[in-house]
């Protein structure tokens, strides 16, 4: 056992976040013998008991519920024998996947030749998983990535935050051009009911968070999860079948109690319904587009699916609406 602290390096690396005060043991030595030998210390890591031979490569862990349940036996015959470990040069996000794949308390980190180096304690896995997600959030929003971390881009001058906001909304604003030439597309149908045209609020909102609620799912979910994305699409799909029912029932009832025009209801109801739907699987799947292209999942994912379901929502009533009440 080792109780010394080498310099970490900075960045968001597995050595950034690893200990070396740790307890180890090898496979041959009783449990008692372990708990006598961690008693009065204290230690940077404490709830896993790292085995290693007599080279110090990795063998397996034994959790401390284990160690004291079984005082009389050698910790090789209660370890369990995992060797997946991390490099200390690993990206924190492999760090967590791992832990949560293998439901590790503490991720092992050793070197080239897996020789024990270190552990990523517990605490430090909770403060990995939460800058993460605040990464994730800040990235599905469209903005740009501090270089320390997403906590840290709140300090930064006015100025700078703003540089880290704009890009992704200069995109939007060049890409609503497409929105403004749907409408134009339909200045005729619009000039025939203005009615129409009140609805072209609820609707865009409505595709909109729909999507933005399947964008969130899909980048927390893909980022620590390996699952094919057929099922995930096909049960995005009935679930946003199943919203755009009910939220387009609750549109035509309350456009026919408004403005008592069956047609109008129908064409409102029918393009929630359509466009919920769309903005479902287009808001999950195009994170995982982006991971198949080798991108982050999260990267814009909000901005892009904005505008692809804006578009797609217009498009869809305009069609409805002409072909029903116009």
């Amino acid at each position: 056992m080792t109780d010394s602290q080498p310099p970490r390096p900075h960045g968001e690396t597995a050595g950034h976040y690893m200990v070396t005060s740790l307890p180890v043991a090898r496979p041959a030595t009783l449990a008692q013998d372990v708990i006598e030998a961690v008693r009065g210390r204290t230690l940077a890591c404490a709830d896993t008991v790292f085995v290693t031979g007599a080279d110090h490569a990795l063998q397996g862990i034994v959790r401390i519920n284990d160690l004291l349940a079984n005082p009389d036996r050698p910790v090789g015959e209660i370890m369990e024998p995992r060797h997946a470990a991390v490099r200390a040069h690993d990206d924190q996000e492999a760090i967590a996947m791992l832990a949560i794949d293998t439901g590790m308390i503490a991720v092992p980190v050793v070197d080239d030749a897996g020789r024990l180096v270190g552990a990523v304690p517990p605490e430090a896995l909770f403060a990995i998983l939460r800058a993460e997600h605040m990464e994730d959030l800040q990235r599905i929003a469209g903005i740009a990535a501090h270089e320390h971390g997403p906590a840290a881009a709140l300090d930064e001058p006015v100025r700078r935050r703003i540089a880290r906001r704009l890009p992704w909304l200069v995109f939007g604003l060049f890409a609503s051009v497409v929105i403004t030439l749907v409408m134009v597309s339909f200045e005729e149908a619009l000039a025939a009911d203005v009615t129409v045209a009140f609805f072209v609020p609820a609707l865009v909102y409505i595709a909109g968070a729909i999507g933005t609620q399947a964008v969130s799912v899909s980048v927390r979910g893909l980022s620590t999860l390996n699952v094919p994305i057929a099922p995930l699409l096909r049960d995005e799909l009935v679930i946003g079948i199943g919203i755009g029912a009910v939220l387009g029932t609750i549109s035509a009832l309350a456009v026919q109690l408004a403005f008592a025009n069956p047609a109008l209801s129908l064409a409102v109801g029918l393009a929630v319904l359509t466009g919920g739907a769309f903005s479902a699987v287009v808001g999950f799947g195009l994170p995982w587009l982006f991971k198949q292209l080798g991108s982050d999942p999260a990267l814009g994912s909000g901005p892009i699916c904005t505008i692809i379901q804006d578009v797609a929502s217009l498009l869809i009533y305009f069609m409805l609406a002409s072909a029903l009440v116009l």
